[in-house]
């Protein structure tokens, strides 16, 4: 078994082909972030060894190894490998594609990636556009040093010191390993290949958390945990809709009459249909029937697609949590957290926690409606249901409107209503945005555990606004604190270039927003702030370019000549003059904007004297924020 194992070094020894019948590259920023951070997490233990996955090949007669699966993994590792100097030659092609056999010996032949990535950028780069992306996200993905403690710092590839990278790459190089299987020379790779993507998926941990819980659970209970865990875990339908046959009951109407309510104490009344055998296998757990689940009386509107902004391993992460602050997010250990907590975990008790906490989320939790993150249309929302009498079915539809609304009847909402809607709509999508990343969403986690003090449907919205300005706040004086300033300056945020956190440009954006509806401080350019919403922007662009020759008396890397773009924005922009890139498009982000604003007030020019004065007002911004914000020094969370 052991010649199964490679270390990363041992791979590439070796030669791997990509056949023409796989895919194409595709792994995006997600999955590159979360192999990064997952090799820097098991790093901090150099004796470990970290297992990611499996390598199916078969060899050719030339020696060269066909990969059957695992080509993802094996093409971002060869990515990463040659980003941290740890190949000096390509050792993966793809059969007939010659365009991306070009970009590998391109890659290869140049003096670094980011030269390559900027030369790719100058031609038609549409079919290797997700490799090209892949090595600029390898660049400046954030890594998280402690997640989820207040030692957490963030970095990244290029900003690690240097006996940070020498430890990441030794760890890389000898302590991640495949298992790379080898198929016989006679194997029918076209039926094995068939196979292998038809095949069944292994039970996930949340699947094994609930036959475990269900496990010592009479026949009535597990009837309603059953139902209750299935609709939960549909993270992208309302909840109401999960368990339509619970709202519908006319004796005991689980979320009230209105659909708007909850009432835990009914599901002790609920009645079990199902005759079942005790114990119960987890497999037999798994397949309980779950006739709960219909949308006969939901309108079409509540049909539109949207996502949850977590999964649903992520939420009984947040859960656990609940149960024990020490827990982490992280749903890579939720079977493991599940077994350190179990001796205190009534399985009822959860289930009812999970219902009370799943249908805050619905409600009072932003969810995204759009095709990626990457959609330029997506929409940020926020709904609670409601019952409305519909005569075409002569009965209640479950219905949604926005979360703040106080409407009753099926009219639209009045000015006052959508203002605090946006505002907290505008705060949460703020936070989404900055931290992207589902094991490091305590802002969420803290917003949820303030919420389950709360009854369903009496959420005053100021008090969550002003909970969400105190929490945003004091994560920026935290952040603040730890932050070292660059060389030379005073302000921890002054000068850090790529590497200023990217929370830092949302809040001044969202300050920018605020101070130009309450006028609370005086800065320039606030008639400029208009409608915007804050997207999955995740490249920070310079203004002025840094190869500009005339720049030896700025900083380039103030962060006055900085704002947050899209990473296929910022390559298109490249080296282009600042005049050239102030182009005042409808929904730009404040800060952005305003440069541009001030790019054309200038005649053209973006300098030494411009970045100054931009930079004057962003002190300021930061600064008054809790003026801003009507807020008092807020509290530590």
């Amino acid at each position: 078994m052991n010649k199964l194992n490679k270390s990363i070094s041992e791979i590439w020894s070796d030669n791997y082909v990509v056949p023409l019948y796989q895919r194409n590259y595709a792994w995006q920023e997600q999955q590159i972030r979360q192999l990064l951070q997952d090799i820097y997490d098991n790093s901090k233990d150099p004796e470990s060894r970290y297992y990611i996955g499996s390598l199916v090949v078969l060899q050719r007669p030339d020696g060269v190894y066909e990969v059957i699966d695992g080509q993802q993994r094996l093409t971002t590792l060869h990515i990463i490998c040659k980003y941290l100097g740890l190949l000096d030659a390509p050792h993966l092609t793809y059969d007939s594609r010659p365009e991306v056999e070009d970009f590998f010996k391109g890659l290869f032949m140049s003096a670094t990636s980011r030269e390559y990535v900027d030369e790719c950028n100058k031609r038609d780069n549409r079919k290797i556009f997700r490799l090209v992306d892949a090595i600029d996200i390898v660049e400046s993905t954030e890594i998280h040093t402690n997640p989820g403690s207040s030692k957490d710092e963030v970095i990244t590839l290029s900003s690690m010191s240097e006996s940070q990278i020498i430890s990441f790459k030794e760890y890389l190089n000898n302590n991640v390993i495949l298992v790379r299987t080898v198929l016989p020379n006679d194997t029918d790779v076209a039926a094995y290949f068939e196979i292998m993507n038809n095949r069944g998926e292994q039970l996930q941990e949340h699947e094994v958390v609930k036959a475990l819980m269900m496990k010592k659970l009479n026949e009535k209970d597990r009837s309603v945990f059953s139902a209750i865990w299935d609709a939960c875990s549909q993270m992208d339908i309302p909840i109401q809709k999960g368990v339509s046959a619970y709202r519908k009951n006319q004796e005991y109407p689980l979320f009230g009459k209105n659909y708007d309510t909850l009432e835990l104490e009914y599901l002790a009344k609920y009645n079990i249909e199902d005759k079942l055998t005790s114990p119960l296998s987890i497999d037999k757990v798994l397949a309980l029937p779950n006739k709960y689940i219909n949308s006969e009386d939901v309108d079409k509107e509540a049909e539109a697609k949207y996502e949850a902004i977590i999964d649903f391993p992520n939420f009984l992460m947040h859960l656990f949590k609940l149960e024990n602050s020490e827990c982490q997010l992280n749903a890579n250990y939720l079977l493991s957290t599940y077994n350190e907590l179990k001796e205190n975990i009534n399985s009822m008790m959860f289930i009812t926690t999970m219902l009370k906490m799943r249908t805050l989320l619905d409600r009072y939790v932003i969810k995204t409606q759009g095709e990626n993150e990457e959609d330029e249309n997506l929409k940020w929302i926020m709904l609670k249901p409601y019952s409305f009498w519909s005569k075409e079915k002569n009965s209640l539809t479950l219905k949604f409107r926005n979360t703040f609304s106080n409407r009753t009847d099926d009219a639209n909402e009045n000015e006052e209503e959508e203002d605090v809607q946006k505002k907290i709509i505008m705060q949460e999508s703020m936070l989404q945005v900055s931290f992207r990343n589902k094991k490091y969403k305590n802002w969420l986690f803290d917003l949820l555990q303030w919420l389950n003090e709360k009854e369903i449907g009496n959420v005053d919205p100021k008090e969550l606004s002003t909970f969400l300005d105190k929490w945003i706040v004091t994560y920026y004086h935290q952040l603040d604190k730890k932050t070292k300033p660059a060389p030379n300056t005073e302000w921890s945020f002054e000068a850090l270039g790529t590497d200023t956190p990217h929370f830092i440009f949302n809040f001044i954006d969202y300050l920018y927003w605020m101070a130009s509806r309450t006028k609370r401080t005086n800065v320039r350019y606030l008639d400029e702030v208009d409608n915007f919403y804050f997207r999955y922007y995740n490249s920070v662009e310079h203004h002025l370019p840094q190869s500009y020759e005339d720049t030896e008396n700025v900083n380039v890397d103030n962060i006055a000549n900085l704002c947050l773009i899209s990473r296929r924005k910022n390559s298109s922009l490249n080296d282009k003059a600042p005049k050239e890139k102030a182009k005042i498009e409808p929904g730009l982000q404040p800060k952005r904007k305003i440069m541009y604003r001030i790019t054309h007030d200038s005649n053209g020019l973006w300098g030494g004297k411009q970045i100054l004065d931009h930079y004057k007002d962003i002190k300021t911004l930061l600064q008054c924020a809790s003026e801003i914000l009507s807020l008092d020094e807020p509290p530590l969370i």
